[in-house]
């Protein structure tokens, strides 16, 4: 390994230890938070700055976690304790030299596919460990929207606020957000994303985004609206279609679908309504085995039923990760 190393590290004229790192990291989301000082010595920064940074990093954590599990404009202390769990194994890596860099390392091991002679069941294990990316993304998602957000020329509107829940945007994102970047020691925040490379990364795909101190005035806009603004709490759903059923009369637009999901640690079947045009797409994600993701109000009455705001395929997983294992 040291000879490979140093023959790649020749070809690519780059550190070795570097690309051991890279290697290393293979089946990691690696989210890098650079925070910009204006009087940075030795790639060091203030006290306070860094803790700050540090502190904030396990919130937007956190926060996004909860995100993935449902969406919600204030968690307050509602926040689900899987959400507070998920960030107790999210590691923080050595930091880097440039500016003052954080690396947060989440795991991102795509699921085995499964034979093709046998039935699609999800493995709740497995489950656990797709929600890791799952969680990566969702931060993706909300944070580009903050950033888009900021911007503008203007404050966002009460709807593009409401909007922004459904991206995994919530009042404790943009107090984390906002507290590292309104801190008088940093004038710059970067977050660089660089998705496993045994994984395909998200689609669409998020590398870069910058929130230099001026974003506070929407972010902290957004936050503090977000205390206030009525939304009706909507659940996150992943799992595969199981049952495709259209009604008698053949004139009736659209259909009913069964998705098996995991909900409180049990495999649930949830009946959605779709109309047309979404259910042919659902019968295309049922012949190819493709995992989605469902955004709505939940009813866990027997049977358990989904009015759905949302309906895709799950886009934080690669084509490799869209299939599952068999448990049965």
């Amino acid at each position: 390994m040291r000879i490979l190393l140093h023959q790649l590290a020749d070809l690519e004229r780059r550190d070795p230890q570097t690309i051991s790192s890279e290697i290393s990291l293979i089946y990691f989301d690696v989210t890098q938070l650079r925070a910009d000082h204006p009087q940075l010595i030795d790639d060091s920064i203030p006290l306070n700055a860094g803790y700050q940074l540090f502190e904030s990093a396990r919130k937007i954590v956190i926060s996004s976690a909860a995100a993935t599990i449902r969406r919600q404009g204030h968690f307050g202390q509602s926040v689900p304790l899987k959400a507070r769990d998920h960030a107790r194994h999210v590691r923080l890596g050595q930091t880097r030299r440039g500016s003052y860099i954080l690396p947060v390392i989440s795991p991102a091991r795509p699921a085995p596919p499964p034979p093709d002679d046998e039935q699609l069941h999800l493995d709740m294990d497995v489950e656990e460990t797709l929600f890791d990316r799952r969680v990566m993304t969702t931060m993706a998602h909300a944070l580009k929207t903050l950033e888009e957000m900021a911007s503008r020329d203007r404050l966002p509107s009460p709807s593009e606020i409401s909007d922004s829940v459904g991206e995994g945007v919530s009042r404790e994102l943009c107090v984390a957000l906002d507290s590292i970047i309104t801190s008088t020691e940093i004038t710059e925040l970067d977050v660089e994303f660089n998705w496993s490379r045994a994984s395909q990364p998200m689609s669409p795909e998020v590398a870069m985004l910058t929130f230099p101190r001026e974003s506070s005035v929407v972010v902290e806009h957004v936050a503090e609206k977000l205390k206030t603004i009525r939304r009706q709490r909507e659940h996150v759903l992943f799992g595969l279609i199981t049952d495709l059923h259209r009604g008698a009369d053949e004139e009736a637009l659209g259909g009913r679908i069964g998705m098996e999901t995991i909900i409180d640690r049990r495999r649930r079947v949830v009946w959605i309504d779709l109309d047309e045009e979404t259910y042919q797409q659902a019968v295309r994600y049922h012949g190819s085995r493709t995992r989605v993701v469902a955004r709505g109000v939940l009813q866990t009455g027997r049977p358990a039923t989904m009015d759905v705001s949302h309906f895709a395929p799950d886009y934080s997983l690669s084509e490799s990760s869209l299939l599952v294992n068999p448990t049965d």
